[in-house]
């Protein structure tokens, strides 16, 4: 491998990298909406079935496309206690 494929693949690895960056925001923007809907309804922060579905979800998806599934699992937890605690924040403003 040369420099220059080097250089290329490392251009495209940071381009995927800007690419899931800017899906996760837009993923909070959507999340911190769900939790404008859920302080207003006095609905709690954590939803676990919703959350064990999705846990089935991301498995069943990081072994579609070849992603080990641990990994998977670890960066979605941190993403979901994330919502977990911005939706924690919406609702004490909204109280």
């Amino acid at each position: 491998m040369s420099s220059h494929e080097l250089g290329q693949l490392r251009a495209e690895i940071d381009d995927l990298d800007e690419q899931i960056i800017k899906l996760l925001g837009q993923r909070f923007i959507a999340t911190g909406k769900v939790g404008v809907i859920k302080a207003a309804q006095s609905l709690e922060a954590i939803d676990p079935a919703r959350e064990a579905a999705q846990a089935q979800r991301y498995s069943a998806l990081a072994e579609r496309y070849g992603v080990d599934v641990d990994l998977t699992q670890r960066l979605f937890r941190g993403v979901i206690d994330e919502v977990v605690a911005n939706h924690r924040v919406i609702r004490e403003n909204a109280s």
